[in-house]
């Protein structure tokens, strides 16, 4: 499917800039993205560094699709190669999910066999249960205030066709207009938002394992679950990759684990979703 010309996205957008104050301020903003980019459904969250994500919008349709976003916010996002991304310092711009992704992250266990909330042939390896099925996704990044990280994810059904170099070519153009519009139609619908003061988030990664595994051990158990290979863990903390392997059997061992697939699933039934 051939992009719309650049000479078609002007209406659209003013329009979506119009109406970023309106109850139709989203679909403004999704038929202005949608005039540059033909995708199926779109989602948005802001991610924090000291809470939950803050819910924004979506196009999913049924209660199942609808618990699926309940379920990544209140935690598989832990897990979310765009929320790991935006720790690590994520730019502004546009992503295909997959090159967000570590290195060992479609390789993985996690990416084959989970049996938890994931699911065969999906483009992370794992599905929050309830969420759209074979889909590929483009992130779109946007810069906000206080070191907070909009991401809008776009999704065509990889069947398809997925995101070409064109459609990603013409969405560069257009996404310092599409977070400064987005910028504005936050700051409307977060107007008396209450944030949360509680203890940050990072405790739910910390807290894995504590009280069975060593401080080392738990930094290895949570790359790997984050999709790292035993080499990329060893160049992140510093050590052979003979010792991360080393770490690696411990760790299973003290929780009675023989697989990624169950270390996996016994970091969810943590969070207690």
């Amino acid at each position: 499917m051939s992009e719309p010309s650049p000479a078609s996205w002007i209406a659209p957008f003013a329009h979506a800039l119009d109406r970023h104050d309106q109850p139709d301020g989203v679909a403004a903003l999704l038929a202005a993205i949608g005039s540059v980019v033909h995708f199926h459904l779109a989602l948005s969250v802001i991610h924090r560094r000291t809470s939950r994500p803050a819910y924004v919008f979506d196009t999913f349709s049924g209660p199942r699709a609808k618990r699926a976003i309940e379920l990544f916010t209140a935690g598989t996002y832990l897990l979310n190669p765009v929320y790991n991304a935006y720790l690590g310092g994520l730019k502004p711009g546009i992503y295909l999910m997959r090159d967000l992704a570590p290195d060992n992250y479609f390789d993985s266990d996690l990416y084959r066999n989970l049996d938890i909330r994931r699911h065969e042939d999906e483009e992370l390896g794992y599905r929050t249960h309830g969420w759209p099925e074979g889909m590929e996704e483009l992130i779109i990044a946007i810069d906000l205030p206080g070191n907070e990280l909009a991401e809008i994810s776009l999704s065509r059904i990889r069947s398809e066709g997925g995101f070409d170099e064109a459609s990603i070519a013409s969405l560069q153009q257009v996404q310092p207009l599409i977070a400064a519009i987005f910028r504005r139609l936050w700051a409307h619908l977060s107007r008396g938002e209450a944030r949360s003061q509680g203890r940050p988030i990072d405790h739910l990664f910390t807290d894995f394992g504590r009280g069975l595994l060593s401080p080392r051990e738990r930094e290895v158990a949570l790359l790997i679950l984050k999709g790292h290979s035993s080499e990329s863990i060893g160049y992140h903390l510093g050590i052979s990759t003979a010792t991360v392997k080393t770490h690696r059997q411990k760790l299973y061992t003290k929780l009675n684990l023989s697989t990624q697939q169950e270390l996996f699933s016994t970091f969810l039934k943590s969070l207690n979703l």
